[in-house]
């Protein structure tokens, strides 16, 4: 450990002296971490001497440097986080232990800047908006609360979601704050805050949806069938219905990219332009088969039709798909239409896992787009020409008694 001070004395136009300095700390500690300090003092008593305040200083950081826990304040005076002399101040009270960095700032202003910054997906970003509107319901924070109040927030929220059955909120949740606590507000992973929040265990996900993909586009047909029968419902709404079911069975949708209208006419190939935000690949152009310009006129009035609207429509049927569902069954009759399955990743806006997935990951022309589509209606077309010659073969079966 070296430490190099200078010392200069200056005079003042009203006579008085004053004492300041500029001083290099450089110092090894037992963990290898090799840092490199330099500041700037502030105004000194003219009864306190430079070399006397170097001293103690030397000593401080080797006290320091035997324990353990001095390693998080060695790192946020390096990223500049703590100043040099307010460690040396709370040395000389011997309140170092209790002496924090960006702990004591109020919590909601840096959570919302975190939130705000782009760090996350819209989608993800407006997750996080609603957890955290449940944690002010809640009062499992407040104004007054501060960054080093976060374990006990954690800890609230954890038995709330727990008791609730919202596991997968709680796990979204944390994984914000240790998010937060690193990147925002620079801990390491060996940090006491960070540790305090990582030892709350996620909770486990005990059993996941069931998902139930449409056999054949006769499944969607037969759906359909069943909506239009139901009584006390207007035209326009079954026609709502009926454009929404197709489009999210014979175009590979995310719920939320469709229900949110992230789609149009893509001008370039006359085909479906998907706007998704999830993930780098989720902007993509897809064979379109229909573009109902009725549901699109329908969601600016005044009834609004979103996934678990549809969903209540489709439950009564006693069908077991739901919007989940269909995009599942999309990609099964992509399949079964012949288009390569490179080209099927890139419908569904998915990454591949394999090297060999991307490798073949290119852009599609306009060409392949026709093609798939061609392929895709006359997979839909037979399909519906089975249903047909099935009706007409029962219809003229001989009949046993």
């Amino acid at each position: 450990m070296k430490i190099n001070g200078t010392h200069r004395i200056k005079t003042l136009k009203n006579g008085k002296r004053v004492e300041t300095g500029s001083y290099i700390i450089q110092f090894q500690t037992r963990f290898s971490h090799c840092k490199r300090l330099q500041l700037t003092t502030s105004v000194y008593p003219v009864t306190r001497n430079a070399a006397t305040i170097i001293a103690e200083m030397k000593l401080m950081l080797k006290e320091m440097n035997r324990s353990a826990h001095s390693v998080e304040r060695f790192m946020q005076m390096r990223d500049k986080k703590l100043k040099l002399f307010d460690v040396y101040e709370a040395w000389k009270q011997g309140t170092v232990h209790l002496l924090s960095g960006n702990e004591s700032k109020m919590l909601l202003p840096e959570l919302e800047q975190y939130r705000t910054s782009g760090v996350h997906t819209e989608r993800v970003a407006k997750i996080n908006k609603a957890w955290l509107a449940t944690f002010h319901k809640k009062e499992f924070m407040s104004d007054s609360s501060r960054i080093a109040d976060l374990p006990s927030i954690v800890q609230k929220a954890l038995t709330y979601y727990s008791a609730n059955k919202k596991h997968t909120m709680f796990n979204l949740a944390r994984m914000f704050f240790l998010g937060f606590v690193r990147k925002h507000c620079g801990h390491s992973k060996q940090s006491v805050l960070y540790q305090a929040i990582q030892r709350l265990e996620p909770l486990k996900i005990t059993r996941l949806k069931e998902h139930h993909p449409f056999e054949s586009p006769r499944d969607v047909d037969a759906l359909i069938e069943k909506i239009n029968d139901k009584p006390r419902t207007s035209a326009d709404k079954k026609q709502m219905y009926k454009d929404a079911i197709q489009m999210l069975a014979f175009h590979p949708f995310r719920p939320t990219e469709f229900f949110e209208l992230k789609w149009e006419r893509d001008t370039l190939t006359g085909h479906l332009r998907i706007k998704g935000t999830k993930t780098a690949n989720a902007i993509r152009v897809v064979p379109m088969l229909l573009f109902p310009t009725h549901y699109k006129v329908s969601k600016l009035g005044t009834y609004r039709l979103t996934d678990k609207a549809l969903n209540e429509v489709i439950e009564p049927t006693n069908i077991l798909s739901r919007s989940r569902d269909f995009r599942r069954s999309w990609a099964i009759w992509a399949e079964k239409a012949n288009i390569p399955r490179s080209r099927i990743i890139a419908y569904m806006g998915h990454a591949g896992k394999s090297i060999t997935d991307l490798y073949q990951k290119r852009a599609i022309t306009r060409a392949e787009l026709d093609e798939d589509c061609k392929n895709l209606q006359t997979f839909i077309a037979n399909e519906r020409a089975i249903s047909t010659q099935s009706k007409i073969a029962s219809h003229y079966a001989p009949r046993t008694l």
